[in-house]
């Protein structure tokens, strides 16, 4: 999170915090900002729980039932089954 103070101005990821305060003639950059912003996070979430489903696979591989990494991550039984399912086919297309 990027928090700055300019000129007696709160932006935060380069946008003023107080929307009303937004001049009119910046709200298409602002816009432009923030979804850049939106587009980099969700890229950042995709590849965390990327990363998180190749862990559950190995932990599983390694003795971990699903009911526990389930109560570790906050994941359904069933979820953690579906992410191994998911990560053994592609396995298998390769």
């Amino acid at each position: 999170m990027t928090f700055q103070i300019i000129n007696d101005i709160k932006y935060l990821h380069g946008v003023e915090v107080e929307v009303d305060t937004i001049p009119e003639e910046v709200i298409e950059e602002r816009l432009s900002t923030l979804t850049i912003e939106i587009n980099n996070k969700k890229q950042t979430v995709s590849t965390l729980l990327e990363q998180r489903d190749e862990v559950i696979v190995h932990a599983y591989k390694h003795g971990f039932s699903a009911i526990r990494l389930g109560n570790l991550i906050g994941l359904t039984r069933q979820r953690i089954y579906e992410v191994i399912n998911k990560h053994e086919s592609k396995r298998e297309e390769e």
